[in-house]
């Protein structure tokens, strides 16, 4: 049975995924904790919280880790609906999982990147 490391990973990446979804609503929705500096509309908190490496290394790991449950559930969603039916159309499927899950995991590491190295303040 092949596995693909997407799959190895689920259950510790859906562990890393909920712990930050908690941190993400107590920083940035509720306003509760405040890595940079307490600041009063979200897109303060955003740059000011950014601004930390550290807080940057922690979202980096978490979206990484959505990409990964991305790039599965892709795969999972195309097979179920019966686009697996040939070497070929696994290729393709597989493609295509690693496109989604690739754009969204760059698109979401974008803002944080910026702050952190200082093309947005």
């Amino acid at each position: 049975m092949q596995r693909t490391y997407a799959s190895f990973t689920l259950r510790w990446g859906g562990v890393v995924i909920v712990l930050f979804v908690i941190y993400h609503l107590l920083h940035l929705t509720w306003n509760v904790i405040h890595p940079g500096g307490p600041a009063p509309e979200p897109y303060g908190r955003v740059v000011n919280g950014f601004q930390i490496w550290s807080v940057v290394l922690a979202y980096t790991i978490a979206v990484i880790a959505v990409g990964l449950h991305v790039r599965h559930g892709t795969w999972s969603a195309l097979t179920t609906l019966g686009a697996n039916t040939s070497a070929l159309a696994r290729k393709r499927i597989n493609a295509a999982a690693y496109a989604v899950a690739g754009l969204l995991t760059i698109g979401f590491l974008l803002p944080p990147f910026a702050i952190v190295f200082g093309f947005v303040s």
